[in-house]
């Protein structure tokens, strides 16, 4: 697709062409500056109505699997505080869609030494330090009370790695991170805090999707790229691992990110690849089954929330 078609394609959203798909990417205004760039082919679906309000807009990305792409923000003094990001509204679109299989991509700062800017981590955990977010469908109901074990799709967390690796993109198959409120930054003694309790990473996104991905009985999966050094007050730079003189001669961290960050679209294809259908080892899609036999719920998940 030539630029300026894309570009005229872009000032005008198609809000009724789909086509079905069962893999989705939530992401940041990366999105926006590939699609801008016309480093991204597919169309401009739009934002979608829910009971919780608009979703944010939802891009159907041509791949020899397609997959919808869904930014978080908005691009430039229209990105939003990470609190005000309407994450139901956006977890119930994908699951109207018809979406199974979520993956979520997003910046972190590392807290421990051996990871570097531009690795990518597969989180396992996460530690949830925010307290202002919507973080379940059913505020007034027993419906929220779900086991998180494991936090994540233990199936697309293992595609996802297996992707990485044959990509031979630096990262680690595992982490913790720590999810802060934000918008600001952490201070150096609370950053000091999160690395005694566990935390290997901070970041502000990922968090209540995982939470709210349960309670749609969606495989979710996040994969972190690093983008700094979280403040620790030292004025050493942490040492990369495998690097025999802590990067000297090696690629700066603007190269090494700036590849995370241009091979996004190309791991997310990657892994929507590499899924197969249906689901048969994990979990994901039984989440609610207690609740279900419980309260007598109709199998339409869309009347759990009248």
């Amino acid at each position: 697709m030539l630029a300026s078609s894309r570009q005229g394609f872009h000032n005008k959203p198609r809000k009724n062409k789909t086509m079905p798909t069962r893999i989705a990417c939530i992401a940041g205004e990366e999105i926006y500056r590939q699609w801008d760039a016309g480093r991204i082919d597919g169309e401009r679906i739009g934002t979608r109505s829910t009971p919780f309000g608009e979703s944010g807009e939802i891009f159907l990305i041509n791949s020899a699997k397609p997959f919808y792409l869904l930014p978080r923000y908005g691009a430039g003094l229209r990105k939003t505080s990470p609190g005000k990001i309407n994450s139901r509204a956006n977890m119930y679109a994908l699951k109207d869609l018809g979406v199974q299989h979520v993956l979520a991509w997003g910046p972190a700062g590392a807290i421990t030494h051996n990871i570097a800017v531009g690795d990518m981590v597969v989180l396992d955990d996460v530690i949830d330090r925010t307290y202002l977010r919507d973080q379940t469908f059913f505020e007034n109901s027993p419906l929220g009370f779900l086991r998180q074990f494991p936090v994540f799709c233990p199936t697309l967390r293992r595609v996802a790695n297996n992707a990485l690796a044959s990509m031979k993109l630096l990262h680690r198959s595992s982490g913790v991170a720590a999810v802060s409120e934000g918008p600001r930054l952490e201070t150096p003694a609370e950053v000091r805090m999160l690395l005694a309790i566990g935390a290997e990473i901070v970041t502000h996104s990922f968090v209540p999707e995982v939470f709210l991905a349960k309670e749609l009985q969606m495989c979710y999966a996040a994969i972190c790229y690093i983008v700094n050094y979280a403040e620790t007050g030292s004025r050493h730079k942490p040492f990369v691992a495998g690097d025999l003189f802590g990067g000297l001669g090696q690629t700066s961290d603007t190269q090494r990110l700036a590849t995370a960050i241009g091979a996004m679209t190309r791991i997310v294809s990657n892994i929507a690849a590499a899924i197969e259908e249906p689901r048969t080892d994990c979990d994901c899609d039984k989440t609610m089954h207690h609740h279900i036999r419980q309260y007598q719920l109709s199998n339409d998940w869309r009347t759990w929330f009248k």
